[in-house]
């Protein structure tokens, strides 16, 4: 886990947008973008069973909007004033209880 991981889990819990900055070994270097924590947890269906922070990139313009980030990888995370709604970012069929970190985010719990 990383150092900034209450923090994480504090924004994912209140729905709080978060700034993240990590290194993207596709660009080479460090990356700062704005997301919603979804989860911190092992990716369904992934070889690799390694525990990632998973987030949706709330400024991509096209997909994938989903980042999964090792925690190895990640510089910081700050939590943010403003809020999202799960609603507005799941888009998939949801199944409730699919998340590794429990939350009250209602139908999407």
């Amino acid at each position: 886990m990383h150092a900034d991981h209450a923090t994480f889990l504090a924004a994912l819990e209140t729905k709080h947008h978060v700034t993240v900055t990590f290194f993207h070994a596709k660009a080479g270097g460090e990356r700062v973008v704005t997301c919603a924590p979804l989860d911190f947890g092992p990716l369904r269906g992934a070889h690799d069973a390694r525990p990632r922070y998973q987030l949706w990139d709330v400024g991509a313009k096209r997909p994938p909007f989903n980042v999964t980030i090792l925690p190895g990888d990640l510089r910081s995370i700050a939590q943010l004033e403003t809020t999202f709604d799960p609603a507005a970012i799941i888009r998939w069929d949801f199944k409730p209880n699919a998340w590794s970190h429990p939350r009250d985010w209602g139908q999407f719990s």
